[in-house]
Order: structure tokens, then sequence, then C-alpha cells
């Protein structure tokens, strides 16, 4: 087990290294150019190639093609699918424990597709590694593929109806495997998913269950819950953390036409940004201070509502208010604190 883990620790240290040279901006390699015998140029075929070395010596050229672009809708929709990854998971452990390795196979199968299509909208990078000896033989040519492989998990996710049972099938997962748990009071304000280490241990489970080794299986659910499953923990951003829950409860009562809710969850939102506010400098309220005199001019337009009915287009505009400010405060998370 341990040999493994060691495995893939260094191929993720192997992977954030090629990508530093990858995604380096070419205007910052062209200023150390000088310094580090780089030279960035651009390809006939749109590529980028960086080559590193001098004239005369070794040479290593590194090229690179990105095809794809993640979009902040193709990221939520990414970060969901994450999500239910986690439930499907959570559902196989369940099946395996009521003896039912079939039924467990099929949620495990599920989550198989889901990280399918999280992948399918993730961009792509080709790169081609080349060393060139002094005599200009290639010495040294790779070819492979990398792909970003960590989602942070927003939208559906991090408000208490669903992030809660994902938490506690992973306190179950650690208590499975003997890990030390974290102090259940903490609150949780960052959540990431490693796509690579959970579709790895979810081929695991799929092969031990074709062969009814439950037990196996059971392990290798459970290590895809505790090393699939990236948790940032600060008490000093539960105002904040409240905040970003009540104005996404507030947009899921618009979506319900139920302005009275809307403007609770609102008030609760607008009450935790003012705590959070006092935690800042002067300087760095500016941002808070105009999210809390939007969610007010909101809070007005709910309260003349009445009785009169309210449009499609003025909800979809309400939500997609509320959105921005929800973004707005994910943010915002540790950029002060």
């Amino acid at each position: 087990m341990s040999g493994r883990f060691s495995t893939s620790r260094w191929r993720l240290a192997v992977s954030g290294l090629v990508a530093l040279l990858v995604f380096a901006g070419p205007a910052k390699a062209q200023e150390k150019s000088s310094k580090a015998s780089e030279k960035v140029r651009s390809s006939e075929d749109g590529a980028v190639v960086r080559t590193f070395g001098s004239e005369g010596g070794y040479r290593t050229e590194l090229k690179s093609r990105t095809t794809g672009k993640l979009t902040t809708d193709d990221l939520r929709q990414a970060s969901l699918l994450m999500a239910q990854v986690f439930q499907h998971i959570a559902e196989a452990r369940d099946k395996i424990d009521e003896d039912g390795p079939k039924e467990a196979l099929k949620e495990v199968n599920k989550a198989r597709d889901a990280i399918k299509a999280v992948r399918s909208m993730l961009p792509r990078t080709e790169v081609h590694t080349r060393t060139l000896a002094p005599d200009g033989k290639a010495i040294y040519e790779d070819d492979r593929e990398d792909q970003p492989g960590r989602i942070p998990l927003y939208e559906g996710i991090l408000h208490r109806q669903t992030l809660e049972p994902i938490l506690a099938a992973r306190r179950t997962a650690m208590e499975f495997a003997g890990y030390r748990l974290v102090d259940a009071e903490t609150i949780a304000t960052e959540v990431v998913a490693d796509v690579d280490s959970i579709e790895t241990q979810l081929t695991r489970a799929a092969k031990a269950l074709e062969h009814d080794k439950t037990a196996e299986a059971a392990k290798a659910l459970a290590t895809a819950m505790i090393h699939g499953l990236s948790i940032q923990y600060n008490k000093d951003d539960s105002p904040l953390t409240a905040a970003r829950d009540g104005i996404w409860m507030a947009r899921r009562s618009l979506e319900e036409n139920n302005s009275t809710q809307a403007l609770a969850n609102l008030e609760t939102a607008r009450l935790r940004l003012q705590t959070y506010r006092g935690l800042l400098s002067e300087d760095q309220r500016q941002e808070v201070d105009q999210m809390l005199r939007s969610i007010e001019q909101l809070e007005g337009e709910l309260r003349q509502e009445g009785n009169r009915s309210v449009t499609g287009a003025e909800r979809a505009r309400q939500g997609t208010l509320l959105t921005k400010w929800w973004d707005g405060i994910n943010g915002w998370f540790h950029r002060y604190l």
C-alpha cells in the first residue's frame, strides 16, 4: 500500500513540474531567459515551444498544445458531477455492507461514468519533450497528455444539504481505515476533489466487485473518500461560510418563488457578512460594503413584491445576482484572513 501511494506522490510531483513549465506565462519566461537559457516561441501549428540549454551544448525542447477551455459554467458542471461521484461512492459502500456486490458495482460504475463526463469537460495539453546531444542527435524523447485533475466543489455541494452527508461518509471511511478524525465542530471552508486519485480507486473497486472481493472493494472506496477529497478547515472563516450558505439558500428559495424564505436567508447572510466585515482592516472592507448594499437593495425589492405576480425575467435577474454574490464570497476565503 505504501509503495503505491509513494508512486502516486512522485507522479503528482512530476506532473506539477511539467505543468509549471507548460503553463508559465511567456512574458515571465522571456524575462528570465537570459539567466536560465530558456527561449520561448510559437510553432506554425500554434503550439508553444520552450527550449532550454545553449547552442553547442545539450538542449531540451518542450512543445505543448492545449485543446479545450474550462469555462465557469463547465467548472460548475464538473463540480456538481464530482459531488455526485462522492454520493455514489457512499452508496456503493452501503450496498457492500448490505451484502449486495452487484448493486454496489452499479453505483461504482455510475461514479466512473460521472468522472468520464468531467474529463470530457477539462482541457487537455499534449506535451512533447525532446533532448538533443551536442552533436544534434536525440537522446531522449517522450509524448504525454496532461489534464487538470483537481476540481473545487462549488455549485450543488457547498451548502449544508449536500456537503454534510459527504463529510459524514468521509468520516465513516476514515474510521474504517483507522484514521484520526478532525474535530467535528471545525468548519469546512474549502473542498477539492482529486479526479485522478478517485478514478484509480474506483477502477480497483470495480475489479474487486466483479470478482466478489467485497473487502478489497470497500478498502478502495474508503481510500477514494479519504485521499480523493481535500478539505481546508478554518474556524476564522465561519461567518463567511454562514453568509455563503445563506445566499445559496436564498437563491434556492427564489427558485421555488418563496420570497418570504428568501428574505429570511438574505437577512442571515447580511448579518454574517457584517460580522465578517468587522474582522477586516479598513482598506479591505470595500468589496464587503458593496455586497452589503446590494443585498439590502434586493431585500427592499422582495419586501415590495407583496401579492403581485413576479415575472420569470425578474426571478432570473435576482438569481443571477445571488449567484454573483455567492461566487464573490467563495473568492474571499483565505484572501484576507
